[in-house]
């Protein structure tokens, strides 16, 4: 049972993903033990007794500085951290807490949302400074010079930084073993977010004598004892696998939206089709008695206003553990934990698909799929938008710069200087998705109806060559269940853009490189022979939307819902209204959606931008910036030896035209909202795109990781891993349905386009013979 404590709605960085937030910027502060001039984050609104982190630099900067952590204590437990980098993955992280007398810390580094391994990549070392390292009742601080630690490439801030966001992390328990610095770490579950670092301020003359103070021997980023590097990796196989006496004509793998689409479909084609989700259920009536305190119908996730906050509830078993990125594991995947963003796609966003991929080839599947869960932007039964504070304010803004207010669902092809209220996947007051427009139907069909098998980890597909047989599936303790199709029969992946990789690498589908590590791995995945591997650029391609979180102070102040209230015990008046479908708890956090464009870029190609405006704490209005359609950097997804996928080259901001356009986006935005007639002031440092455009985190969009198209990926350096058909290159009956095939990003959140790929691949798949 979920334990309902929301200690605030955080910027999920160093946890997560970046959700729309308070202004967190750090300020002149003057340590009275040292005496040590910092440019320190101060954070006490979520983590009640307060956590700081503070930076003093040389006028000059190198590789050197000095830092100061402070954090709480719970009993005389807990920990806390940095990201030097802003986000969880590929940053360098620093994390200390107590040991008895002692402070224990630990230099590391993500690969994926699981425990950090040992940071080994460069020397890196923390030498303590005396006077302000001390452990007492409440706290403990760790006042130290950092040397080695400015790396830059994204890994730390560069030492040229003017205004970069870090990230923090504190939770309330000790790590798995204290004495250890190579320990497992227990959930950050007193808060976590990013805030942005003004090191222009942090520089000081005195910043040699000060580091002069520091003990001559420091923690190097070596752990005293080897380190268990993944306390997440997939269980491994206890014994061979039992064979079910259960036989399918379709196996459907992933409960997410693409996956429940496709099932349901294929069900209605006539198919005997099993659906397996890796996860729980996620509603009251899949069979979840995860409920909310004061709505016993409602689970966490039904609630519209819930949407930007479940990561901050205590129990975050709903988010996959082995994924380079956040990615939900229950039923509905990431429609089921998003923010409920629910963005019609334009006809342009299938411009560069392949053939049978248009907009006149899939605006019936599009037709489909509204006619179930069309999305909306006024929620509340009552007619009313509630808490319009932030609408108002940007809209005005907006409004004063040309721009137009038009219904993103009545005409999502207007995507240049426009802005709506929010569109968003609710319906009837409650988290629309498939879960609840697909999932009925199919498990309702009177002939065969659609067989759902939940809290079960597919970890392969089972194949003589090019045929797939079944696929094989594993419990939490290790045991092993074969399940067949029958003959003719199909399977297809729906796990999504970063783990559908995994189960064709783990199938011996992939370059040689990706099969290599699961070969050699820890993860106890068995290949086929190598003379059966099928090479394809699966995990290649990749894409995302780039997210820029940016912080505004409002000159006339506003008062905020109460957001840590809603989980436990929302106002009574907001639960009345509630009660009747209406009032601000039908409304998901955002309060309005804007898009531009700009084809006057470097290499020519017109590209777009998302902004997604909150307002989650009193008198602060926050804008999520996104690089969207038309953007061409793409990346690398991995996996590593003990089974997580991994981001091996990031795919966002990585081409001077992205670069380019981005810079102009945002120089644009910082102009208007600083004009004479703007409400509302920068309230994060510099105002000067360029100094931001490395500041980016991911839109948690991903996309192309098994991307489909009429280049084979087996001959001539095609790129593409699945065909029209959305049949993989290679097998005879093995398709993909999810983000992972889709060869380009859309002009806004992935979630509708999703569901609409997967409505036309269905009826691709169901006449596929």
């Amino acid at each position: 049972m979920r334990s309902f404590l929301l200690t605030g709605v955080a910027a999920l960085g160093f946890g997560l993903q970046a959700t729309a937030q308070e202004s967190y910027t750090s300020s002149a502060y003057t340590d009275p033990d040292t005496g040590i001039d910092f440019q320190r984050f101060y954070e006490n609104s979520q983590i009640k007794a307060g956590y700081s982190f503070g930076i003093a630099l040389p006028e000059k900067p190198t590789t050197d500085f000095i830092g100061q952590l402070v954090v709480p204590l719970n009993s005389s437990q807990g920990w806390g951290g940095v990201s030097l980098g802003g986000e969880m993955t590929n940053t360098l992280l620093f994390t200390a807490w107590t040991n008895g007398k002692n402070i224990m810390t630990s230099f590391r580094e993500a690969s994926a949302y699981a425990t950090p391994a040992v940071y080994a990549a460069t020397k890196v070392t923390a030498s303590p400074i005396a006077n302000g390292t001390f452990i007492n009742s409440t706290h403990f601080s760790y006042t130290f010079l950092c040397s080695g630690c400015i790396i830059g490439n994204a890994v730390t801030f560069a030492s040229d930084a003017t205004n970069t966001e870090l990230g923090y992390a504190v939770s309330a328990t000790n790590p798995t073993d204290p004495t250890d610095p190579g320990t497992d770490f227990s959930y950050h579950d007193e808060g976590y977010g990013e805030y942005n670092m003004a090191f222009v301020n942090a520089t000081s003359p005195n910043f040699s004598t000060w580091a002069s103070w520091a003990a001559t021997s420091g923690t190097p980023s070596t752990p005293s004892s080897p380190p268990n590097t993944n306390s997440t990796s997939p269980a491994k196989p206890t014994g061979p696998a039992t064979v079910s006496n259960s036989t399918f004509d379709i196996i459907v793998v992933g409960g997410g939206p693409s996956g429940i689409i496709a099932a349901e479909r294929l069900a209605e084609s006539g198919a005997s089709v099993l659906l397996i989700e890796r996860g729980e259920a996620s509603t009251v009536s899949t069979g979840s008695t995860d409920t909310l305190p004061w709505n016993d119908t409602l689970t966490p996730y039904d609630l519209p206003a819930l949407g930007s906050s479940l990561t901050k509830l205590s129990d975050v078993s709903e988010f996959c553990d082995d994924t380079a990125s956040t990615a939900g594991c229950l039923l509905g995947g990431s429609s089921s934990i998003n923010a409920l963003n629910f963005i019609h796609p334009p006809e342009r966003d299938f411009e560069k698909w392949p053939a049978g991929w248009n907009w006149a080839n899939v605006s019936s599947a599009a037709s489909r799929l509204y006619s179930r869960n069309p999305g909306t932007t006024l929620p509340s039964k009552d007619g009313k938008h509630y808490d319009q504070s932030a609408f108002n304010i940007v809209s005005n803004i907006l409004r004063s710069r040309g721009w137009s207010q038009v219904d993103s669902i009545q005409n999502p092809n207007a995507k240049t200087k426009v802005f709506s209220q929010p569109s968003w996947s609710i319906l009837n007051s409650k988290r629309a998705g498939p879960v609840r427009t697909y999932l009925p139907v199919g498990l309702a069909l009177k002939s065969k109806p659609l067989t759902l098998k939940l809290s079960t980890k597919v970890t392969n597909v089972i194949r003589a060559g090019s045929t797939i047989t079944g696929v094989l599936t594993m419990a939490d303790d290790g045991s092993s269940i074969q399940i067949n199709i029958n003959k003719a029969g199909k399977v297809v992946l729906a796990a999504g853009a970063l783990s559908t990789p995994r189960i064709l690498w783990n199938s011996g589908i992939g370059l040689s490189d990706a099969l290599n590590t699961v070969k050699t791995g820890t993860s106890g995945v068995t290949l086929p022979d190598e003379s059966d591997w099928i090479s394809l650029p699966v995990g290649h391609n990749m894409k995302d939307h780039p997210q820029y979180v940016l912080p505004f102070n409002s000159k006339n102040n506003f008062t905020a819902l109460d957001w840590a209230a809603i989980p436990t015990d929302p106002p009574a008046a907001d639960q009345s209204l509630y009660e009747a479908g209406s009032g601000p708890l039908v409304q998901a956090s955002q309060r309005l959606h804007m898009w531009t464009s700009d084809s006057n870029t470097s290499d020519g190609i017109t590209r777009y931008f998302q902004g997604t405006v909150s307002a989650l704490a009193s008198g602060v209005v926050t804008m999520k910036m996104f690089l969207t359609h038309g953007a061409t950097s793409t990346g690398v997804l991995g996996i590593s030896p003990g089974g997580n996928t991994i981001i091996q080259t990031n795919p966002r901001m990585n081409t001077a035209a992205d670069r380019q356009a981005m810079t102009t986006f945002l120089q644009w935005l910082f102009d208007s909202t600083s004009a004479a007639n703007s409400t509302i002031t920068y309230s994060a440092g510099s105002t000067n795109a360029s100094s931001l455009i490395d500041s980016h985190i991911t839109g948690d969009h991903w996309t192309g990781t098994a991307k489909m198209g009429t280049d084979d990926g087996r001959v001539n350096n095609g790129t593409s891993v699945v065909d029209t058909n959305t049949k993989v290159y290679g097998t005879d009956n093995l398709f993909v349905v999810d983000a992972s095939m889709h060869p380009d990003l859309p002009t806004g959140n992935t979630q509708a386009i999703i569901m609409v790929a997967a409505e036309h691949a269905a009826a691709k798949i169901a006449a596929y013979k």
